[in-house]
This record gives structure tokens, C-alpha cells and sequence, in this order.
């Protein structure tokens, strides 16, 4: 069954499959880093670049895949009219700065730094829906975001420094998904137009790069290989969780968010990366804060 032809309410096997998908995007992201550890023979600016360049074939694919042709063409001609064209350069924007940083921070060994951004992201929204969207705020997410704070500065203590990178980083998801939320476009058509307007600086980049040093995609197979996976390993969980999260609720998108970050965090640890008893503080108030929305978006769910 295509998207197009969803039903209002989905079935018993639509909302299973359509949980199994959503779970499969959030564990791709979450080994995510395992991926870009491979990549450690090639520039961070390379990277990106290639990332960019891969992913607008394999998100164009994506949109004939879920949409059809003929359905896929009207997708992207909607896309392309200048209103939307342009707030989804808005959009890349964003998002290639977030995909800088997440790159730079995996190649830097600061994996569980990065996990931190997206462990953030979700109480951001909160944040968000506040402040810009007028959303009724409850006592549990005030306790969550107060937890969250009250982390940052722990993890600041321990590292020394606030951790600018992944609140950045953070930061950049969230503005990017407020921006993508008022661009109605599906994901994949959405990431095909954000790489194509993104396509002269990530060839810039290249050429920037090339400057200093060979291109790491020259040097062999199978550097060719893994540069190129890039794009299908960013459009194929994209295409998954668009695939998702028409068909499940939003209680079980919400927790299922922070497997990702999980994961990461795993990683990071399982590459020796410094986790001082400081930082372990930081995480854990962060992490009942989560406990905390997690509560509440279940307890509402079940409030008829």
C-alpha cells in the first residue's frame, strides 16, 4: 500500500508496520556513527560534500519509490515553485550545518557529546511550541526542561566550557524542523530540493579540499563506496520514518525518539570516549527529565 493510498485510519498491520519502520529510521540514525568512523580516512569537509551529492539521487529515488511517478512529479513541481523553493533553502541551511557538525563531532571522537544534542531535542520542541507556537505548557515538562537545564550546566562544569557544539547542534535541528514543519512537503521531496540548492556549495567544497590535498574519493574502490553510501544511509531511514510516522501515533514517534541518542551514547562509550562521574551527573538529570515527558505524553494518551 502506497502513502497515497493510505486510509484515514490505519489498520492493525499498517500500525505495525508502520512502528517497525519508524524503529528501524531511529536505529539507523542511532548507529549512524559507526558509519561516519569509517569515513576517517576523508576530510570532514569532503564528507559533507559527498553527503550532499549522494543524497539527492538516493532521495530522488526515494520519491518515486513512496509517491510513483506521476504523483513523485507533482511532489517536486509543488516543491519547486518559488515560495516553497525558497523556504526550503531556508531549510538546508540549516540542516548543513547540522550535518557539518555531527560529521565534525563523530570524526573528533565526540560521539557522546553529540548524543547529548538529541537527548536535548525533543524538550527544545517543547521549548519551541512554547514560546513561538503559544502551546500550553504542563508541570511535567517544566520539570523536564528545568532538568535538562540544570544538566547543561553540569556537562558545561565538566567539560569546562558550555558544550557549544551540541547545543548548536541542537539548536540547528530544532529551527530546521520548525522551518520543514511549515513547508508541506513530504520528507524525501523536501531532501531532494535541500540537496539540490545545497549541490553548489557541497561541489565548492570539494574544490576547496582539493586544493590542499588529493580527494579521498580518487584514491580507491572502496573509498568510492563508502563516500557514495552516504547518500542512501541519510534518504533510506528518511524515507523510513516518513513511511512511519503517517501510520503510528505520536506517543510512540515521541518515545521512540530517543533510541537514537541512546545508541550514540552506547557508541561513544564503546570507543573509549572520557565519561567522567561529572558528566554521568549531567546525563542522568537529563535523563529523568525525559522520564518525566515520557510520563506525561503516555499518561495523556490514555486520558480519553
Amino acid at each position: 500500500m502506497t502513502d497515497a493510498a493510505l486510509p484515514m485510519s490505519p489498520s492493525d498491520t499498517d500500525r505495525r508496520n508502520g512502528f517497525i519502520a519508524a524503529a528501524c529510521a531511529y536505529l539507523i540514525w542511532g548507529f549512524l556513527p559507526l558509519y561516519l568512523k569509517l569515513l576517517n580516512f576523508a576530510d570532514v569537509r569532503e564528507v559533507l560534500a559527498q553527503r550532499i551529492l549522494w543524497c539527492a539521487p538516493a532521495a530522488l529515488a526515494a520519491i518515486f519509490i513512496m509517491s510513483g511517478w506521476r504523483q513523485g512529479l507533482r511532489e517536486l513541481s509543488a516543491a519547486f515553485r518559488p515560495r516553497m523553493f525558497l523556504t526550503l533553502v531556508a531549510s538546508a541551511f540549516f540542516i548543513f550545518f547540522n550535518w557539518g557538525l555531527y560529521v565534525w563531532l563523530v570524526l573528533q571522537a565526540r560521539v557522546i557529546e553529540s548524543s547529548l544534542a538529541y537527548f536535548l531535542a525533543p524538550l527544545v520542541s517543547v521549548a519551541v511550541g512554547v514560546l513561538f507556537f503559544k502551546e500550553q505548557i504542563r508541570t511535567a515538562q517544566i520539570i523536564a526542561l528545568t532538568l535538562a537545564f540544570i544538566g547543561v550546566i553540569v556537562q558545561g562544569i565538566a567539560l569546562g566550557a558550555p558544550p557549544w557544539a551540541a547545543l548548536a547542534l541542537c539548536a540547528t535541528w530544532s529551527v530546521y524542523a520548525v522551518i520543514r514543519k511549515r513547508a508541506a512537503v513530504p520528507a524525501a521531496t523536501g531532501l531532494f530540493v535541500e540537496t539540490i540548492a545545497l549541490a553548489p556549495v557541497a561541489i565548492g567544497l570539494l574544490m576547496w579540499t582539493a586544493s590542499e590535498a588529493p580527494l579521498s574519493f580518487d584514491t580507491s574502490w572502496s573509498h568510492v563506496a563508502l563516500l557514495a553510501l552516504a547518500g542512501p544511509v541519510t534518504a533510506i531511514p528518511l524515507m523510513a520514518f516518513a513511511f512511519g510516522a503517517r501510520r503510528v501515533s505520536f506517543t510512540a514517534l515521541g518515545l521512540l525518539q530517543f533510541l537514537a541518542p541512546s545508541l550514540q551514547f552506547a557508541t561513544g562509550l564503546a570507543f573509549g570516549e572520557p565519561f567522567t562521574p561529572l558528566r554521568a551527573i549531567s546525563f542522568a538529570l537529563i535523563w529523568v527529565g525525559l522520564i518525566f515527558f515520557a510520563w506525561d505524553t503516555l499518561r495523556r494518551a490514555k486520558t480519553p
